[in-house]
């Protein structure tokens, strides 16, 4: 089966001004550019604007968003379907969102699809078989006596080929037997399954009526009042954040139809629950090696409580292993990350090649909201070792990276963007070595997304 990438990334709403006139020797960005087309896209930033840019190459050159690239309309995730398209992911908080799709033309030039979509507010996305899927939160059509909604998880499939959308819910309350309801984050296709890291998110009302009460484990944590801010808003009633920090969980399915089938749910107490955090979104810490074994990572953000009504968890950053063919954890496979990097955790990952895997750490301690994360390491499964990438720029320089690198040929791409004067550039990283070597440089005030496509 084929693999997927979990990306989460942002692009602005506002247009680039009109054509540049003689004050444009006031732009930090050179006139007159050009960019020779290529079939690596890079999605970046300027003015306000996004834009999509082809390079010949990732290792060399360079190519600008001003005066050169595809103009697109804004776009929260960009998401490429293996090399074939680029989708311009779309949240909108509680509505429908427009997505919209790319490729390559015939002359290797990105157009635009002709079809667009309409999906809810998602907190993860993949490729999975034939489909782009996203993963909302939506209320189902159940209620108990006192009109109490439980809560369910709203799935869009987007296929790919034939661009038509679909749309299931799949009941979430009481997932994983303990009461609570879930969210997803990230999915991986390996050894003809589906794994999915699944959330535990605390009680909602109909939970904490559910069953007489019986999965309340103390009243206390039960909420007597409004209280938090965004993602964090909770209301009267509900148990705010799971009673279960220092667990994790994956759902193990045979194909991507989540709504009409029976997973295997396994369940680690070595790692807290498993995803990268930052406000909202959670990012995927799931992972498959090339030879089928699947790597579970946890930043331990149980050991973050803002409030009276959350259970504080212990754990710190920690990695499992689920191995090829298994249907449960490797009892013999654990590593602390945190005993690795002299106390830091993990922010989020990616695969990289083999059994190499992108670490994204932080550098100041654990947060919520992805602040002071600016060092990336190479992690090596089956060997359990850490080592940081070294030859990147500064830690204190760098302000952010991309929300995924690009794997080609056993080497990592990843943008990066400073706070030093220089324009963003794409880094590439060698997981035997842990070293970085500068590529393409981008001029734009950022960069989202860098992939590869195949004219079509």
């Amino acid at each position: 089966m084929k693999k997927f990438y979990f990306k989460s990334v942002f692009a602005t709403a506002v247009l680039l001004g009109s054509t540049l006139t003689s004050c444009e020797n006031d732009s930090p960005f050179p006139s007159n550019p050009s960019n020779k087309q290529g079939q690596y896209i890079i999605s970046a930033t300027a003015g306000g604007a996004n834009y999509l840019l082809q390079a010949e190459s990732l290792d060399e050159g360079s190519v600008t968003a001003v005066g050169g690239g595809m103009e697109t309309p804004t776009g929260t995730m960009w998401h490429f379907y293996e090399d074939k398209y680029l989708y311009r992911l779309q949240y909108n908080q509680g509505n429908a969102g427009v997505t919209s799709s790319y490729q390559l033309n015939a002359n290797g030039a990105i157009e635009a699809r002709d079809s667009e979509y309409n999906i809810t507010r998602f907190t993860t996305y993949a490729t999975v078989d034939n489909y782009v899927m996203t993963v909302s939160a939506a209320d189902t059509d159940k209620k108990d006596d006192a009109g109490n909604v439980a809560k369910g998880l709203g799935i869009t499939y987007l296929h790919a080929t034939n661009e038509i959308t679909s749309n299931a819910t799949l009941p979430c309350e009481n997932f994983l037997g303990n009461g609570e309801y879930v969210s997803l984050a990230g999915i991986v296709e390996a050894n003809n399954l589906v794994y999915t890291s699944v959330i535990p998110m605390g009680l909602s009302r109909y939970g904490v009526q559910s069953d007489g009460g019986k999965w309340v484990t103390n009243p206390d944590l039960i909420t007597q009042e409004d209280g938090g801010t965004g993602s964090g808003a909770y209301g009267t009633g509900v148990v705010p954040g799971t009673q279960y920090p220092d667990y994790a969980w994956v759902a193990i399915y045979p194909n991507e139809q989540f709504a009409i089938l029976n997973p295997t749910i396994i369940k680690s107490d070595k790692i807290g629950y498993a995803c990268g955090r930052n406000r909202s979104q959670y990012l995927q810490t799931i992972w498959a090696a090339d030879n089928g074994d699947v790597y579970l990572f946890s930043p331990g953000y149980g050991r973050l409580t803002s409030n009276k009504y959350q259970t504080p968890g212990k754990l710190p950053s920690g990695v499992v292993r689920i191995k090829k063919g298994a249907k449960e954890f490797d009892a013999d496979y654990y590593v602390n990350l945190e005993e690795l990097t002299g106390g830091q955790p993990l922010y989020r990952c990616w695969h990289m090649t083999g059994d190499y895997f992108l670490l994204q750490m932080y550098t100041n301690g654990l947060n919520g909201t992805g602040i002071a994360t600016t060092k990336l390491a190479v992690f090596k499964g089956e060997d359990k070792t850490l080592r940081y990438v070294t030859e990147l720029p500064e830690p204190a320089l760098i302000t952010s990276f991309a929300n995924e690198p690009y794997n080609e040929k056993g080497v990592s791409y990843m943008p990066v963007v400073t706070n030093d004067g220089n324009q963003p550039a794409l880094y590439r990283i060698d997981p035997v070595t842990a070293t970085a070597t500068k590529g393409l440089t981008v001029t734009a005030d950022g960069v989202s997304a860098v992939g590869r496509l195949t004219i079509q």
